[in-house]
């Protein structure tokens, strides 16, 4: 990903800042909010990221978003640090990285189930509990519906893949058979 060491050392600048002031939930929300707001305007991030628009003006459509939302000043001189420095195309990838060191310095782990139906609430709840049994973490589910897993469940806890998909059960007796 381009600018990932970027994106790192930005990210814990902000989570240290964040960390000082005891706003560090606070700080990756208004960031998070940002963002979306960059999303969800076209002409904003153009003017936020282009290059031939000029620091004034930058500045000017930052604060008529920044000001109304109420946002602390760390996050506002932040993204004012990003205008300046012409890095608000990276904001993205910064997001992401604050969003998981957040969540490792809260003892939180991301963990991803791909499924081919929706999991009842029970069977999530158990699978959350087994989880964090194993991991020792507070665990947040992110559940994908993908119907080519036949059966069983794909699940992904950081690096490691622990695959009780039928789909991959099927493959390896079709080894088998196909070794003789």
């Amino acid at each position: 990903m381009i600018g990932s060491g970027l994106a790192s050392r930005y990210a814990r600048a902000l989570l240290d800042i964040g960390r000082e002031e005891g706003r560090v939930r606070n700080i990756l929300s208004e960031v998070d909010r940002f963002s979306r707001l960059l999303v969800e305007s076209p002409a904003l991030r153009e003017t936020m990221e282009a290059i031939h628009v000029n620091r004034r003006d930058k500045v000017a459509a930052l604060e008529s978003v920044v000001i109304p939302e109420r946002f602390l000043p760390s996050t506002k001189n932040f993204l004012l640090l990003l205008v300046d420095k012409g890095r608000m195309n990276v904001l993205p990838q910064i997001l992401l990285e604050l969003r998981r060191m957040v969540e490792e310095l809260e003892g939180i782990e991301r963990v991803e189930v791909v499924v081919p139906l929706p999991l009842p609430a029970t069977q999530k709840d158990l699978l959350k509990v087994v989880l964090e049994r194993q991991t020792g973490k507070r665990i947040e589910l992110e559940e994908k519906v993908d119907p080519a897993v036949l059966g069983g469940m794909v699940v992904k806890v950081g690096s490691t893949v622990y695959d009780g998909s039928v789909r991959t059960q099927l493959s390896k007796f079709q080894e088998i058979l196909q070794k003789g």
